[in-house]
């Protein structure tokens, strides 16, 4: 692959910051998590240019349409669309989150956080500055990567890929993990919790997010009933399992925050362990 700069990469700058923040969430770093929302909001503004490169780059690596004819059109469109920036207000706008991020973070955590389809983020981006003329690639490298985009956005809606394991989560607010899961989970970060932590970091759609939490956990709590009923828990004292019960009830109904936040991106850790153990 040519030589690509993940750190003005609009779509990986913008995945690095969600991830900063569920890292931050987990490990109970609410001033981290608080300083990477703030960063969102503000360099992916709708009004901003790194905004629209980030929907540009992100349209061609996450947005499947499932037919390779369709696939070519969007490319295409998204070739014209590419020369639309304005390239100065961009790089001044990258240049100004990079010194951001590494004024408050360090130069090298933040961009060691790892990314799905991390190698089309870089494709995308590296044809979006060919396009601009911004970049030098020979005619078979330009081929290559085209082709590898159509290939991607060509794949069926149900292919795409969950997001990439973040293996330091550990329990936030429901304990169940020292009498029947005791051990640090190692599961992948789900599209539910970038769906949460995008609606309150990003979108800031607070009705959106109330609603995604109140869903994990009437999930949780009808899962967990019917784990009693099967007799799936019996490892686990019942005065621990009414006292998960209260916890995940007191979440539903409290006003949404960083830690109501924090401890619905662990709820939905529990939601999928219910989930398996009742296959």
């Amino acid at each position: 692959m040519a030589r690509h700069n993940k750190k003005r990469n609009a779509g990986l700058l913008y995945e690095f910051l969600v991830r900063k923040i569920s890292r931050s969430f987990v490990d109970e770093d609410n001033q981290s998590a608080e300083i990477a929302k703030k960063l969102i909001q503000k360099y992916f503004q709708s009004s901003t240019e790194l905004h629209k490169e980030y929907r540009l780059v992100n349209a061609l690596v996450n947005v499947p349409v499932g037919n390779e004819q369709i696939a070519a059109a969007v490319l295409e469109e998204a070739r014209r669309a590419s020369v639309k920036f304005d390239s100065k207000s961009l790089k001044i706008e990258k240049d100004n989150l990079i010194r951001d991020i590494n004024h408050n973070f360090g130069q090298d955590t933040v961009y060691a956080e790892s990314v799905p389809r991390y190698k089309d983020y870089a494709t995308a981006s590296t044809l979006v500055k060919y396009w601009r003329n911004e970049k030098n690639l020979d005619i078979s490298t330009v081929v290559k990567y085209e082709k590898s985009l159509i290939e991607t956005l060509s794949r069926e809606r149900e292919e795409a890929s969950e997001p990439q394991a973040d293996s330091r989560v550990d329990n936030l607010v429901v304990k169940i993990a020292q009498e029947k899961l005791q051990k640090k989970y190692e599961s992948k970060i789900s599209t539910k919790q970038v769906e949460l932590i995008n609606s309150y970091a990003y979108e800031s759609d607070f009705d959106k997010t109330r609603s995604i939490i109140e869903g994990v956990c009437t999930n949780v709590l009808g899962k967990l009933e019917k784990a009693v009923q099967e007799g799936s828990l019996r490892e686990i004292k019942e005065q621990k399992i009414q006292k998960i019960n209260e916890n995940v009830s007191t979440l539903m109904a409290s006003e949404l925050s960083d830690i109501t936040v924090a401890r619905t991106l662990e709820l939905i850790h529990l939601d999928k362990e219910l989930e398996e153990m009742q296959k």
